[in-house]
């Protein structure tokens, strides 16, 4: 397959979504992909959207739950290529700005159509089913933030 001419970028935002639940500090992830890929709720920057104002929308959407955002946890980047013709793809260079937030209120039952389950979960075990490592690393500096509270 052929690779088009140059790179291009997209931007999305994201949030580790925490609550302490029995003493126990949990955290909200989404699976897709019919339940076998697990990470942090995320998607793209909508209109005049800052941010964090996608951040806690995608959050919303995705989990079912709302927050408040607490900090900044930075950015990852990946590259992945699309289709764009008969035999032509694109490479496309992502990133996405991760935040922290707390848990305000919600169900994640009412998460929207994109995921197929949202769920609240020890943080330790969240860091074991996170399917990216990427998310792994926003994930532990997150827990390692909170854990010092």
């Amino acid at each position: 397959m052929d690779v088009t001419e140059g790179p291009d970028t997209e931007q999305s935002a994201g949030g580790v979504l925490w609550r302490r639940s029995d003493g126990q500090l949990e955290v909200c992830l989404i699976a897709t992909r019919g339940s076998t890929r697990w990470q942090l709720p995320k998607g793209h920057v909508s209109g005049s959207e800052t941010l964090a104002e996608a951040a806690l929308r995608e959050i919303r959407e995705e989990t079912g739950c709302e927050g408040d955002l607490e900090d900044d946890l930075g950015e990852i980047a990946f590259w992945f290529f699309v289709a764009v013709a008969a035999g032509k793809r694109r490479r496309v260079r992502k990133t996405v700005r991760f935040y922290l937030v707390r848990y305000a209120r919600g169900e994640t039952r009412d998460h929207d159509g994109e995921v197929d389950e949202a769920a609240w979960m020890n943080v330790d075990v969240a860091l074991r089913r996170l399917t990216f490592e990427s998310e792994r690393g926003i994930l532990a500096k997150a827990a390692s933030q909170l854990r010092l509270r």
